[in-house]
């Protein structure tokens, strides 16, 4: 009941996840984007060992096929997981086991996968691969968001009759320079995540430079509530504190 886009943009050498699922609080469980040699997740039944597994060999610079074998041959529980790795040069791997509810699957394409369980069919997978490839000028982050939305509007997460909310979603970003994310949003639960945080992102976006010039040289830098008054209107900061 999770459908995921992992991308990456070879123009800004950013790499990044997003995540839509039922599951509540899906941002704990993208550790494996925090490595900084490559993107790394699972899911369907996730098992947190698996990210730090992944960021270590990856930092030892196994291939992406390399990380999901390593995954599958020390998992009992496999065939019950599924696991995508993008390394940082966009080299993609994925395996979908084979108990894997519901219907389940991956497409890898240039510089992204898309991959989900509990789907209400492979059409959702098309979707969002559509919508990450549809505008490759945009920053990643926000053709990250866009791969999920398009995924939620071809029916997301569900069987055939019925619907499931996505009740978290979230998207990371790491660029080639700092270890840091440069984008780690999330939405924990909600009835409508894939919409939050999207809300979310577009308050976010005003800040992030703000945020990172406190990170570089606090002293430089004027208090929030100053720097509010003076680059947001009344009606951004009525609804930012929604």
């Amino acid at each position: 009941m999770t459908y995921s886009v992992i991308g990456r943009c070879p123009e800004t050498h950013e790499i990044g996840i997003a995540i839509a699922t039922y599951s509540l609080a899906c941002g704990s469980f993208a550790q494996g984007a925090h490595g900084g040699f490559g993107v790394a997740m699972t899911q369907a039944n996730v098992r947190k060992g698996n990210a730090h597994l992944a960021n270590k060999l990856l930092a030892l610079g196994y291939s992406s096929h390399g990380v999901v074998q390593a995954l599958v041959q020390d998992d009992p529980h496999e065939s019950l997981r599924q696991i995508a790795v993008m390394t940082r040069d966009g080299r993609v791997a994925a395996h979908t086991g084979s108990a894997v509810a519901g219907w389940a699957g991956h497409k890898v394409g240039t510089d992204h996968v898309v991959f989900g369980n509990v789907l209400v069919g492979e059409h959702v997978l098309d979707a969002m691969a559509a919508g990450f490839c549809a505008d490759p000028g945009r920053p990643l982050v926000e053709r990250l968001i866009q791969s999920l939305e398009h995924g939620r509007d071809a029916g997301g997460q569900g069987s055939g009759t019925s619907h499931m909310a996505e009740r978290s979603a979230c998207v990371v970003v790491t660029g080639p320079q700092k270890p840091q994310a440069l984008w780690d949003l999330r939405v924990d639960l909600h009835g409508t995540a894939v919409e939050e945080l999207r809300r979310v992102y577009e308050a976010f976006a005003h800040y992030q430079r703000y945020y990172e010039d406190r990170d570089e040289d606090p002293s430089r830098c004027r208090s929030q509530a100053a720097w509010e008054k003076d680059n947001l209107t009344e009606t951004q900061l009525a609804e930012f504190l929604k």
